[in-house]
This record gives C-alpha cells, sequence and structure tokens, in this order.
C-alpha cells in the first residue's frame, strides 16, 4: 500500500491543518460530527449474509459464508468466526494488488477484536455435535471505494453482514455426519459492537478522518464500543501521543457517538425471518 503521506500537496495539508486548529473541517462538518452512513443487507444471493455500507463515500462490502469443521482443542463447544480483508485496487490508486498486506491483515484483526471482545455471537448455538463438528464463520470485507475511515466502515459491514445471516441448521445422520436439517435460521446476536475512529492533528482531536484528514493525521485511534457502554478493545495507529486524560475523554465520546449511531442505523433491522 502507498505511503498516503506522499499523494498529498503542501499547499492542501496546510489547509486542512488550518481548518482543523480553527475547530473547522474540509467538508464542513463539526469536530465530532459522524459522516452519513447508508446500508444494504442480503444482496448477494450466494452468501448466507452481506451488507454494502457507504460512510460518506468510503464504501466496504462484507459477506459471510460458513463451513463446517472442528472445534479449537480449548472450545470444543464453540464455533468459529474469523474476519477477513482486502484492499481491492478499485478502491483507491494507492491499494496494490497482491495477497493482503500488514495494513489489510490489521484491519482484519481490529474488526475481529471488536466482534469477538463484546460476545457478540453465541459460539455455543454454532456447535454440532461437542469436539467434532461446529459451524466456522468467514466474514469477508472488501473494500470498495476509500474516502477515509475504512476501519469503522468495515466494522459496521461485518456486524450489518452477520445480523442478517441466515444458516442452515444441522443435524447427524446414521453415520454420525452433519447434514442438512431442512432449515434456515439468523445468527444469535447478543450485542452489537460498533468502531469509532478519532484523527489527532497537533492537539486536535476529532472524529472520523475523511481521506483528506488522514492524509496529513499525527494519528488516530479506534474504540470498538458495545451496546453496555463498555469500551472493549482500543487499536492505536501513527506516531500521535495520546495522553491518559485524552483517551478517556476520547473514550467517553466515543460511546456516546456510538450510542447515537446505533440508534439511528436500527441494524436489528436486517435480521432475516427464519425459513
Amino acid at each position: 500500500m502507498m505511503d498516503i503521506n506522499e499523494v498529498v500537496s503542501n499547499l492542501e495539508k496546510n489547509y486542512i491543518l488550518k481548518l482543523l486548529k480553527q475547530g473547522k473541517r474540509i467538508d464542513g462538518r463539526g469536530l465530532f460530527e459522524y459522516r452519513d452512513v447508508k446500508i444494504k443487507t442480503g444482496f448477494i444471493p450466494k452468501a448466507e449474509g452481506s451488507a454494502d455500507v457507504f460512510l460518506g463515500d468510503t464504501r466496504v462490502m462484507c459477506g459471510v459464508k460458513y463451513d463446517i469443521g472442528t472445534p479449537f482443542s480449548d472450545n470444543p463447544d464453540k464455533g468459529v468466526c474469523t474476519v477477513m480483508s482486502e484492499y481491492l485496487p478499485i478502491a483507491s490508486p494507492m491499494f496494490e494488488p497482491g495477497r493482503p498486506d500488514e495494513v489489510a491483515i490489521q484491519l482484519a484483526r481490529v474488526v475481529d477484536r471488536g466482534i469477538r471482545h463484546t460476545n457478540c455471537i453465541d459460539y455455543k448455538k454454532l456447535c454440532i455435535k461437542e469436539g467434532e463438528y461446529v459451524y466456522i464463520l468467514f466474514v469477508d470485507c472488501y473494500m470498495m471505494d476509500y474516502f477515509g475511515n475504512l476501519t469503522d466502515a468495515s466494522a459496521i459491514a461485518a456486524i450489518a453482514a452477520l445480523l442478517n445471516t441466515n444458516l442452515p441448521g444441522a443435524k447427524l445422520n446414521e453415520e454420525g455426519v452433519p447434514e442438512w436439517d431442512g432449515t434456515y435460521s439468523p445468527l444469535t446476536i447478543y450485542e452489537i459492537p460498533l468502531s469509532i475512529s478519532f484523527g489527532k492533528v497537533g492537539n486536535v482531536i476529532f472524529v472520523d478522518p475523511n481521506l483528506s484528514e488522514e492524509m496529513v493525521l499525527d494519528g488516530s485511534i479506534a474504540f470498538a464500543v458495545d451496546e453496555k457502554k463498555q469500551v472493549t478493545s482500543i487499536q492505536k495507529y501513527g506516531n500521535a501521543t495520546w495522553s491518559v486524560e485524552e483517551i478517556l475523554d476520547t473514550s467517553k465520546k466515543a460511546i456516546e457517538i456510538a450510542d447515537e449511531l446505533r440508534a439511528k442505523l436500527n441494524l436489528r433491522q436486517h435480521v432475516p425471518q427464519p425459513k
């Protein structure tokens, strides 16, 4: 992935910095104003669940597929969920074709932690036979258009796709092998985690950096927040230093923004009906 700081002119950089120091932003938002989010689900027929998410002009598509395999030895009665992300070259001239690099791998891990650490999924309901057969969920996020803040957009796409997932039921046949039982059921989702990211330039902190702002950031920080108003994971990017007071204040702001966003999006409306 190309260094984002190589593609912005000094003139534009100085203009953005000047605005931020005045408490203004290049797209007219306030410092803690989130861009509009649009979601479409269930649009990939061959996926068990899918979501197409726009965060402003940033676009992430996510699909959920499944396999049946063996559980981890330390969790013999629990299914597995794994997240993957891919930066498609069509999303930005800064993205290069090939295998996922360390940036894509890091993004997948951040989204995965947001899901895992909130106990979002009932993994025990993904168990078919303890120690032998469980559902393995693959949550694949594809960056389609890059205009800043892929972390939050990917986190929204992942949870929306999981909420939209309809899994075929399974039973053991006479040979003890899983087979379809003729039913479909949505996943049991206990929590709706969201990621709220903040950028920092000098001593100015602001939410949901767009692409132009990401080009001049000293650093950023992303908070995964659950419905219980708990911060369940934190990811820091870049070289900016954050004081304890800044992290505490920003985490409180993340909880506030996440509550507002969750209410606005009403993500559970995308849960399919059992078949």
